[in-house]
């Protein structure tokens, strides 16, 4: 390359590869209403890449900026996308059923994640939620419906692995019970 000296940063590509990557969506509608695609890269270990920002361009089209960091153990280097809006997703609390008995009340939360793929492929997706642990022996919450989801009973993490087809929309549904004693007030983030 010939760079002129005129005090303007130029880029210069330096290698160009192309890699097969698998696509794979990510949400946490909890936390945030939009579902995130990652690309998915194996055998990436023999291209001595170094950490910092890269740009993503997919289909030629510049998609933004992604930090690459492959100062990992793993096998497979996840690249972020960005977030995928043709994707539709919603997470509501459908019924907060309270009854007291004797010394103890219970409330149940009921939650509904509604997911619609608006893309004209089918996508794969990892969806996480979260029920409430306790930390007192007073308060005992269980999980009453997990709607088929794998879970980690150390830190309340359901998981699900949803395939939708173009159009289709999915319902996930799972709840909980929390049993405390009346004198307590609790305060639940939702």
């Amino acid at each position: 390359y010939d760079i002129p000296s005129d005090g303007t940063a130029y880029s210069v590509t330096i290698k160009d590869e192309k890699l097969q990557a698998t696509y794979q969506h990510f949400a946490i509608p909890k936390l945030d209403r939009d579902a995130f695609l990652l690309a998915r890269l194996n055998r990436w270990d023999s291209l001595s890449l170094m950490p910092g920002q890269a740009n993503i361009i997919m289909d030629n089209v510049y998609l933004g900026k992604s930090y690459l960091d492959p100062n990992t153990t793993a096998d497979t280097l996840n690249l972020s996308l960005g977030r995928d809006k043709r994707i539709a997703i919603s997470r509501k609390l459908v019924k907060d059923v309270k009854y007291s008995r004797s010394d103890n009340k219970t409330e149940i939360f009921n939650y509904e994640i509604t997911i619609k793929n608006n893309k004209k492929q089918p996508l794969q997706m990892v969806l996480k939620d979260q029920y409430p642990l306790s930390r007192e022996k007073e308060v005992e919450v269980t999980l009453t419906e997990d709607g088929k989801a794998m879970k980690v009973t150390e830190t309340g993490i359901l998981t699900w692995d949803v395939e939708l087809q173009p159009g289709e929309s999915r319902k996930i549904k799972f709840s909980y019970q929390v049993k405390y004693p009346k004198s307590k007030v609790l305060q639940e983030t939702r």
